[in-house]
């Protein structure tokens, strides 16, 4: 998992810089997070195949191959509801992260327009389609989670813009900034629809923007979407993790792949 340090960051739009952006991510604001942890990468075939085994819960649709084909193992795990995602992130001792966790995480402190920065999506930063280069599918063009690292967040944390649109734990209002708390918000008490965010392998850049809203109902369930899962830290918590990341580091050297876990 990746740590995102306590403070302050910019969350939502200004218009005059974002030519994209919607009514729903006005106004831009300041919220202040305490420090948390969430997934470097999107929730896996093979990470929700345990979930499955140990649960019984029902294997998703796309899983047709008993039960899906070695080359999809690393594919992020998609035709989940909220309801599925929030509960294997339960089941793994974490949760869903809060939109505001799921932005800061994307975008860092400075309000930028995609995780790497403010420049357009391109081929090697994001499994997100681009003029005509929208398909028909089998099954889906999905990447392997730790794919595009020329594309990460900040905080190291892959695929916050394309490959699937991800859930979050917030009820969805478009009016909910003009009203949100400053401090760790949490979203609506109550609502229809829960947010998802990032943008997929299938739409266009701009639903992508770290910024961008979007909400379906917590039964829906899309080839477009997956999750991660977050983590509440205190502190005991955040200098144990720190040890690990050196660790892991000097374990790894300055060449070796990257590791696939959470």
């Amino acid at each position: 998992m990746a740590l995102v340090p306590a403070g302050e960051f910019i969350m939502g739009s200004d218009p005059r810089k974002d030519r994209a952006a919607g009514p729903q991510e006005f106004p831009q604001h300041r919220v202040y997070l305490d420090v948390f942890a969430i997934d470097r990468y999107e929730v896996s075939n093979v990470e929700y195949l345990r979930f499955v085994l140990a649960t019984g819960i029902d294997w998703p649709k796309f899983w047709r191959e008993n039960p899906f084909p070695e080359k999809a193992a690393l594919h992020p795990v998609i035709y989940v509801s909220w309801h599925e995602a929030d509960a294997y992130c339960r089941w793994a001792g974490k949760r869903l992260p809060t939109e505001a966790e799921w932005e800061k995480a994307a975008r860092g402190e400075d309000g930028r327009v995609f995780p790497w920065g403010n420049e357009p999506a391109g081929w090697i930063k994001s499994n997100i389609a681009h003029p005509g280069s929208k398909r028909g599918f089998k099954y889906p063009p999905l990447a392997n989670i730790n794919r595009y690292d020329k594309g990460v967040s900040p905080y190291g944390v892959h695929q916050m813009a394309g490959n699937v649109s991800e859930w979050v734990a917030d009820w969805f209002d478009p009016e909910y900034y003009q009203r949100s708390l400053p401090d760790n918000p949490t979203g609506p008490v109550a609502g229809e629809l829960k947010v998802f965010r990032g943008g997929s392998w299938n739409e266009d850049p701009e639903v992508a923007r770290s910024a961008g809203r979007n909400a379906g109902t917590p039964d829906h369930r899309s080839y477009l979407t997956g999750f991660r899962c977050a983590r509440t830290e205190t502190s005991s918590m955040v200098n144990r993790q720190r040890s690990l990341v050196m660790t892991e580091d000097v374990a790894e050297g300055p060449h070796s792949p990257v590791p696939i876990h959470h």
